[in-house]
């Protein structure tokens, strides 16, 4: 090949790869590993069945993200997101399944996205769990009922397919989302029934000082029934200190005289000491009896702590117990993130667990 044919095979080279960088140049490639070696006990049960002690790793909600952002003029931008769970203890991942989605953004008039989602309801007490994504999780009990048969769960803590959601800017620190779900997506008949879900939330934060407000509905008409649940939540934060709680009641309205009830009231309580690149974390959790059903709640504990070795990475290790009233029958992990979850042996048992872990964001 001739210097001159080169240079242009070169020159074309170049200029055929100039609009590939351009449309890339507003994304964004994040994500989280967080590996942890585990020791469980899963307890003895009510009727005497009696547990194992379990030695594994765990792929504790490690994801990989795509984002992107386009200036559109005016105020608005363009955004979208694409994020996939990954089980780095094990072959496999999910693709798409964490929050995916497109939407228009603006400073003045807020944001709207389309797609798999968060709802507001979880979004509000998910940012105080000092254990999130971890076995001290507390969606063992918060967010997650079941019921009265312990073979069913309600939960407002899952991310939702097909959500519509407003959220407002921020005015002075007080912002309000809503978000509406198709829980029936597929094509049916003007006649067949179809399931929905509408969650609200309303919170203030200016920093150290935080506070929220959700609601949040399932008409379930496919079931016979609605479930329903309101939370609220508070944090302040005074330089090494940080302190928040939560309260949540849910109720249903599922099932023939009251066969399938969920309601119950759940309140978390968590602490953080901080000092030089060490934190210490304190968090407990408990879930009353079900409306009419003795014993039937359950509390859960977790003692962590972290070092942190850069502004990416941390060690932690965390002691977790989740304490089954006899006909209670509650899981530790409670969401279901890759290999977390750890499923109780039968009602009244009593789960724990030792996790050392490293955490790395990108």
């Amino acid at each position: 090949m001739s210097k001159r044919n080169l240079n242009h095979l070169l020159a074309t080279s170049l200029f055929a790869s100039m609009p590939v960088f351009a449309d890339t140049a507003n994304v964004s490639v994040y994500g989280v590993a967080n590996i942890s070696i585990d020791r469980i006990d899963t307890g003895t049960a009510t009727n005497g069945t009696k547990g194992t002690s379990i030695l594994k790793a765990s792929s504790n909600a490690s994801r990989i993200g795509f984002k992107g952002v386009e200036e559109l003029g005016g105020g608005i931008s363009a955004i979208w997101q694409i994020e996939s769970l990954i089980a780095q203890d094990n072959a496999g991942g999910t693709f798409a399944t964490r929050n995916s989605y497109a939407g228009l953004s603006s400073k003045d008039y807020g944001t709207v996205l389309v797609g798999r989602n968060d709802t507001p309801y979880k979004v509000i007490t998910r940012k105080l769990d000092n254990f999130g994504d971890t076995l001290g999780d507390n969606r063992s009990l918060f967010g997650t009922v079941k019921s009265k048969s312990s073979s069913t769960v309600a939960s407002f803590v899952t991310k939702q397919p097909d959500v519509i959601a407003y959220n407002s800017p921020s005015f002075s620190g007080f912002t309000a989302s809503v978000a509406y779900v198709n829980l029936t997506e597929t094509a049916t008949k003007a006649t067949d029934k179809k399931d929905d879900a509408t969650s609200l939330a309303a919170s203030y934060d200016n920093g150290s000082l935080y506070g929220a407000l959700g609601y949040e509905t399932h008409k379930l008409n496919t079931l016979g029934g609605t479930e329903k649940a309101w939370n609220a939540a508070a944090s302040y934060k005074l330089e090494a200190y940080s302190l928040a709680l939560a309260y949540e009641k849910t109720s249903d309205t599922l099932g023939t005289a009251g066969a399938n009830k969920y309601g119950h009231a759940a309140l978390y309580v968590t602490g953080k000491f901080e000092f030089d690149a060490s934190a210490l974390k304190a968090a407990y959790t408990k879930a009353n009896d079900l409306a009419g059903t003795a014993n039937s709640g359950a509390t859960h504990l977790s003692l962590g702590y972290d070092y942190r070795m850069s502004k990416r990475t941390t060690l932690y290790a965390l002691y977790t117990q989740l304490a089954n009233k006899s006909a209670a029958n509650y899981d530790l992990g409670g969401a279901a993130w890759s290999s977390g979850l750890t499923t109780s042996i039968g009602a009244g048992s009593k789960l724990s667990a030792f996790s050392l872990g490293v955490k790395q964001v990108f």
